[in-house]
């Protein structure tokens, strides 16, 4: 009988400790710096487009990305003036990441306040410091053949 209950005891603690350092490992992997705002640039043709990606004072959440340009992936100029891109909040995950969508509405002009351009950004936070992600871009209408998609790299 103690045999038995020693074994019994033996594995919840095995498995006790298993679940604590799965635990340690998800948390350690929300390696975002609280307050922090991440800088960057996006990759290939895209490269001179900078990506600014802004985490919350607790480091749970991205309040807020900022693009120096919309991405265009065909030849030519994109939508009149600059760009107003929003992006929804997004929280960050025990394990690092966060995904979001963002709009470009039109400021000016007859298409005022209509949608230029719609974008997904995800990404993962490092205990580097680094944040490594994806930023794709889906026009409508005529210009479908100019999304895209990007990967970027931004440093704390």
């Amino acid at each position: 009988m103690k045999r038995v209950r020693s074994r019994t005891i033996t594995r919840v603690g095995a498995a006790s400790l298993a679940a604590l350092v799965l635990l340690a490992t998800a948390a350690a992997g929300a390696n975002a710096h609280k307050g922090g705002v991440y800088h960057g640039s996006l990759s290939g043709t895209q490269s001179k487009i900078s990506i600014d990606v802004h985490v919350s004072p607790a480091g749970t959440g991205v309040v807020a990305i900022t693009l120096s340009a919309l991405p265009i992936y065909c030849p030519g100029n994109g939508p009149p003036g600059t760009p107003s891109i929003v992006f929804a909040k997004a929280k960050i995950s025990a394990a690092g990441k966060f995904s979001t969508t963002g709009k470009d509405m039109i400021g000016s002009g007859p298409l005022k306040g209509s949608v230029a351009a719609t974008l997904a950004v995800n990404g993962t936070f490092t205990a580097t410091g680094m944040l490594h992600g994806t930023l794709s871009t889906s026009y409508g209408g005529g210009a479908k053949r100019c999304g895209g998609r990007s990967s970027y790299n931004a440093r704390v």
